[in-house]
């Protein structure tokens, strides 16, 4: 009789384990929180939240999948205004600072992004805005292979991660 009181306590104890497993991919680094339905990442520091996988993927419930996007600067803008329009969330192209707060330094691999929570995160620069500036040309690169900032000029193409208030 003894024997069946840890049969019966034993699936309590896995089910109790894949829930705690669950619940611990769904922080990454205790920092971010993950939507309901796996789209967005809420950064519980910044209160800014963030499309998960980058422009022109799409989460499947398991992974980005799809085909990355890269835009010139000018382009990077009109998608941002298109996603904005498409849905009552005030998306738009990050601020230098506010993407940068997103490179893990303290990563060994690259990309330096937390990849549970910006999986399929290339390791190149992604579009940041300039505050205050207005025109197409001027603009933040924050690259997630190393972690630097630079500017361009807006004629080349990478890649965009949207952001917007949380709420």
């Amino acid at each position: 009789m003894t024997l069946l009181r840890p049969a019966g306590f034993g699936p309590r104890i896995a089910a109790f384990a894949l829930f705690a497993l669950v619940a611990g991919a769904s922080q990454g680094q205790g920092r971010f929180t993950i939507s309901s339905d796996g789209q967005d990442v809420t950064d519980t520091t910044t209160k800014l939240s963030w499309r998960r996988c980058a422009e022109g993927l799409h989460w499947d419930g398991k992974a980005c999948t799809g085909k990355l996007k890269t835009y010139k600067y000018p382009e990077a803008r009109d998608a941002a205004a298109a996603a904005a329009k498409g849905d009552s969330k005030a998306w738009r192209i990050p601020t230098r600072d506010e993407l940068v707060g997103l490179v893990d330094k303290t990563a060994k691999k690259k990309p330096r992004i937390d990849v549970n929570a910006f999986p399929q995160t290339p390791a190149q620069p992604f579009w940041a805005m300039r505050p205050g500036s207005d025109d197409d040309l001027s603009a933040w690169l924050v690259n997630f292979a190393n972690g630097k900032v630079s500017g361009n000029t807006g004629q080349r193409r990478f890649p965009l991660r949207l952001v917007r208030t949380a709420g």
